[in-house]
């Protein structure tokens, strides 16, 4: 939409070029026909309708393209009127109101396409209650002839239809004015001018934004009413012209708002016409070649489009670029002198190095205001933290089995803690033992570690204890048996017997005439005799004492 807007608003200002010389061909070809002025007029609407042009050296428009289509997208938007004057005028406040931001201008224009399309829904819609209004008016009629129909509700004749024209007639109108009128009608039925007249009624309403359109269009109708009258006009007499006159002053009503339709006989320039009807005079031929050739020439001029030019321009400095301002460049074409103003953009600032109002800290910022070398405006700076500087370290929480420990870093400027580091939980456990069953020396004890900090616990065994034996009995070895010990413990009652090696000698006591062995009953005599029998048996402590064993608790030998 934005780009059909900016397309009909280039046309509009080229089609605003056209009527603004047909403005001032008016008043020299006021001896020519009327309806050479309305060729003028169809010249404005050929420039209006087609959207393409050719391209003449004798076109006199300054630049078919006032606004560029990338008006939203370039970083200097500006207009091409093709007049460096009003470049020179307008550019400049047009960069300085109108925002230079792409989105900011692209929201613009499509605010004033949507404002355009708005009042060509506006004028559409006037345009159909206008004409519901005329057929509510001539709903009641009263055919005659042909296509000519009376009505009373009107009170001049028009003629209303586009594909099926009619004209209608009031009822009070004297018949001595009828043929004047019927001649009139037929003359605009003859030119077509129930098409022409909604043509460009259709066109001002594409183009209602462009006030000189508003005045080409009031002036096409004041046209079309003149050159019918020159053309009914033309064969009569004097009376005649009078009798048409005061027809027209007889059918004269007050002037409606501008319409499309209808085409009505005494609505426009009553006063103007009877004038002109009245000192009507048939124009020369040579007036009537001038005028064609004038209107042949005013196409030729304002119908094509300027041969581009391969531009080569040239840069004049007209104000330098600064801080605070835009620099002003005229560009100017050695060529064909076409010239625009280019605006270069503003310097940036050179700040100094800039002077310290608070110094910065560890932890907080500080401020340093520079001043611009080139117009002095200052700027506060915001300085960074310094950070801090990690110096010593120490131990503020030792780890534990459960729980981590922290190691805090210092900062050597402020002492305060700057890092922290988590220590990662210790693998050993504050332990402490309990005793479940104690050890004897029959069992093994039993136990279980557990830690103070968590939950760990670690199971002990103890091993036996060594018996604790008391002697209980003894009993000496002989020269014939082993020896015995026996011990019994305290503790459990175990009974325990060691043995001692059997001696190697008898141990010889006197015994009469003899010796005897005290342990094993031994006995050799001292005397000599013949036979063994005479000799004593031997003698033994068990025969008289028992077995040593059976009395644990008394030594009975040595």
């Amino acid at each position: 939409m934005t780009e059909l807007f900016l397309k009909l608003f280039n046309l509009s200002i080229t089609a605003g070029w056209i009527v603004a010389a047909v403005l001032v061909l008016r008043p020299l070809l006021r001896k020519a026909p009327k309806w050479i002025h309305c060729i003028l007029w169809a010249i404005v609407a050929l420039r209006l309708v087609f959207p393409f042009t050719f391209e003449s050296s004798l076109s006199l428009i300054p630049s078919p393209e006032v606004i560029p289509r990338d008006i939203t997208t370039s970083q200097a938007p500006a207009i091409h009127s093709g007049i460096p004057a009003l470049n020179n005028a307008v550019n400049p406040l047009f960069t300085s109101v109108v925002p230079t931001g792409p989105d900011w201008r692209g929201t613009f224009l499509l605010c004033a396409a949507a404002f355009w399309g708005a009042g060509v829904l506006v004028l559409l819609f006037y345009s159909f209650i206008t004409w519901l209004w005329l057929r509510r008016q001539v709903r009641i009629r009263l055919p005659w002839k042909d296509n000519i129909y009376f009505c009373d509700d009107i009170d001049s004749p028009f003629i209303l239809g586009v594909f099926r024209p009619r004209i209608y007639i009031p009822s009070g109108l004297s018949p001595e004015y009828l043929q004047y009128v019927l001649a009139h009608e037929r003359a605009h039925l003859y030119r077509r001018d129930h098409l022409w007249k909604p043509l460009g009624f259709l066109l001002l309403t594409l183009y209602w934004f462009n006030p000189l359109l508003w005045v080409a269009y009031i002036l096409l109708c004041k046209d079309i009413e003149q050159a019918c009258d020159e053309k009914v006009v033309r064969d009569l007499d004097l009376s005649g012209k009078k009798n048409y006159s005061k027809a027209l002053l007889a059918c004269s009503v007050r002037r409606r708002m501008v319409m499309a339709c209808p085409v009505a006989f005494g609505e426009v320039s009553v006063k103007t016409r009877i004038r002109d009807v009245l000192r009507y005079k048939k124009p020369r031929f040579w007036i009537i070649l001038g005028a064609v050739a004038l209107c042949v020439l005013t196409a030729v001029c304002f119908l094509t489009d300027p041969v581009p030019c391969d531009h080569a321009y040239i840069s004049t400095t007209a104000r330098a670029a600064t801080c605070t301002q835009r620099g002003v460049d005229t560009m100017t074409c050695t060529l064909c002198r076409h010239s625009y103003t280019a605006y270069t953009p503003k310097l940036e600032h050179s700040y100094d190095a800039g002077t310290v109002t608070v110094k910065p800290t560890c932890t907080e910022k500080g401020t340093m205001i520079r001043s611009c070398t080139g117009c002095g405006r200052e700027r506060r700076e915001a300085l960074a933290e310094l950070g801090h500087t990690p110096g010593a370290t120490r131990l503020a929480q030792a780890p534990t089995c459960a729980s981590t420990g922290l190691e805090e870093t210092l900062c050597v400027l402020c002492e305060q803690v700057c890092r922290t580091l988590v220590l990662e939980p210790s693998q050993e456990h504050s332990l402490v033992e309990e005793v479940l069953r104690e050890a004897t020396c029959s069992t093994f004890g039993e136990g279980v570690l557990k830690c103070q900090l968590c939950d760990y616990t670690e199971s002990v065994g103890y091993p036996m204890k060594e018996h604790t034996y008391k002697e209980v009995g003894w009993s000496p070895a002989t020269c014939t048996d082993t020896g015995t010990v026996t011990s019994l413990c305290t503790e459990c009652g175990d009974l325990h017997r060691e043995f001692t090696p059997r001696r190697t000698e008898h141990y010889w006591t006197s015994f009469g005439f003899g010796m005897h062995c005290l342990y094993c009953g031994a006995y050799t005599s001292t005397m000599t005799s013949s036979s063994d029998d005479d000799l004593p048996q031997p003698y033994s402590p068990k025969d008289q004492w028992g077995d040593p064993l059976d009395f644990p608790a008394i030594g009975v030998f040595p």
